[in-house]
């Protein structure tokens, strides 16, 4: 299983209570993704840690689970049944078996920098937690922060350590699987924010986006559950909310609805009222789309109870005036201008996959569409396969999706492959493809086009050969063949146009 968030670890335990050894990488610290990085639930509200943590705890405790973090896959061969995987397993210069958690070494570190887990709001130490409650529960090194590995000025950590924990000299290792059949639950990254000048991201301080405010909602935030303007510390008396930032704009941004955010809105918004009772929320929408159990009952609720205002449009500016943020729209209900003076702005922006998903992609054999998902060997019938047999998809990384769709995803994945590894045969689709030899130039354009690996040149005989558990029968190799030496097995040219004539 390749990644450690609420879709892997679903998986993942899904897999071993059924008896299955199961092997689970992670590439950062600690397990969570980023539902570690949220405060509630929608639609209703409950905490998102406690059950996290549970099934994290779950995963570590395991005895079917082998988990692997700060871990990434660097390379696989093979096929279902068969698959050999490389994997790049990454220092964190704290030994596990020997630390006891006790936090001496985070007390005592002299360097603080900005958290990628707080989004910037709050800092880490450069040997710490990947988050608080994370799990393992055991620091890591970040080795570009640590002075040790600068200038060699510091060694505290190691000196402090009981339990002789702290190894500066542990080094990267690299390790070797085979297993079965693999799932891809990478996860999601939001757009760029760099990229989002007009609503004047990155140059207002008092423009944040949704996962940031999730990190000031969070009890174990680094405002502890306060929302407050980043620029002075006060709590706003007017917010914005601004949806589809980069979602459904075909012609500057992604044409594709990004699914969560309506819902996460709107859930900001109803919190943001508890905690703010004189304060005033509005949401620039395009649609509201609540589409699954109990969530156009919340989002009613919502506007009915706490009196949200939303206002249907696009916003054309973002920009700062008098100490305030002026936000400029449009509301297509009345054809009016809008122009709106908030304390915070915060943009509901796209999801998209999570960064090197396409490079992971190409060592799986696996497919992505034009914005980078993974793609589905059908989006009808075979939802969670890819079109290499034995890899499968759950979560955001094949598109964007909520907690609830996300779960039932990864669950259905391990099913599927409890079913197929549950027999004593595996049997194989018999549209393969095939090399008449005698006129086979040994040219090799079909070992280019093949995108599963299943072509490679007999260098002694001079003519293609075809690895039949390894091909899809795409028939990519037949249409690139100049020499017409490629055929599919049980769906030849001949065999085609016999067809063809008992219906003319």
């Amino acid at each position: 299983v390749i990644g450690g968030g609420i879709a892997g670890m679903t998986a993942g335990l899904d897999l071993a209570n059924g008896g299955y050894e199961v092997l689970l990488l992670e590439k950062e610290p600690g397990l969570g993704g980023h539902m570690a990085q949220l405060s509630k639930t929608f639609p209703d509200l409950d905490p998102a840690l406690p059950g996290l943590v549970s099934k994290s705890s779950e995963v570590e405790k395991h005895s079917g689970i082998s988990l692997y973090c700060h871990s990434e896959l660097e390379d696989v061969e093979g096929y279902l049944g068969n698959f050999d995987l490389s994997i790049r397993r990454k220092p964190t210069f704290v030994d596990g078996t020997k630390c006891s958690g006790c936090g001496l070494c985070i007390q005592n570190c002299p360097v603080e920098y900005a958290s990628p887990f707080e989004r910037g709001l709050g800092t880490r130490k450069a040997i710490d937690l990947f988050y608080p409650e994370s799990i393992p529960g055991r620091p890591f090194i970040h080795r570009d922060h640590c002075l040790y590995f600068r200038d060699g000025s510091c060694r505290k950590c190691e000196t402090i350590c009981p339990e002789k924990a702290v190894d500066f000299g542990q080094q990267e290792e690299r390790l070797s699987e085979r297993v079965g059949a693999i799932v891809v639950a990478t996860g999601y990254a939001l757009y760029p924010q760099e990229e989002l000048g007009e609503y004047g991201y990155r140059d207002i301080p008092d423009v944040i986006d949704g996962l940031t405010l999730e990190r000031m909602l969070s009890p174990n935030g680094p405002t502890r559950g306060r929302i407050l303007r980043p620029s002075d510390g006060k709590a706003p008396k007017e917010m914005v909310f601004i949806q589809c930032v980069a979602s459904r704009d075909p012609d500057r941004y992604m044409p594709y609805c990004s699914r969560i955010c309506c819902m996460y809105t709107a859930k900001q918004a109803r919190i943001y009222k508890e905690q703010v009772p004189d304060g005033q929320p509005y949401i620039f929408y395009m649609d509201i789309r609540s589409d699954c159990k109990g969530y156009e009952e919340f989002v009613q609720k919502t506007v009915e109870e706490k009196g949200i205002l939303y206002l249907r449009g696009r916003v054309s500016r973002v920009y700062q005036d008098d100490g305030r943020v002026r936000v400029l729209g449009v509301d297509t209900l009345t054809g009016r201008t809008v122009e709106v003076a908030a304390d915070l702005v915060v943009l509901a922006t796209a999801v998209v996959p999570s960064p090197g998903i396409k490079d992971l992609a190409a060592k799986l054999r696996a497919t992505v569409d034009r914005h980078g998902f993974l793609t589905e060997a059908h989006i009808k019938l075979y939802p969670v396969e890819s079109a290499t047999k034995g890899i499968y998809l759950a979560g955001c990384g094949q598109s964007p999706k909520d907690i609830s769709d996300t779960v039932s995803q990864a669950s259905a994945t391990a099913s599927k492959i409890q079913a197929l590894l549950s027999t004593d045969k595996l049997l194989q689709d018999p549209l393969i493809a095939f090399v008449d030899e005698g006129i086979c130039s040994g040219c090799g354009i079909c070992v280019q086009v093949c995108p599963y690996k299943a072509r490679e040149m007999d260098e002694h005989r001079g003519v293609s050969i075809v690895h039949s558990a390894l091909c899809q029968g795409c028939g990519a190799c037949i249409a690139a063949c100049p020499n017409f030496a490629c055929e599919l097995r049980n769906s030849t040219s001949g065999q085609v146009l016999k067809i063809m004539d008992r219906f003319v």
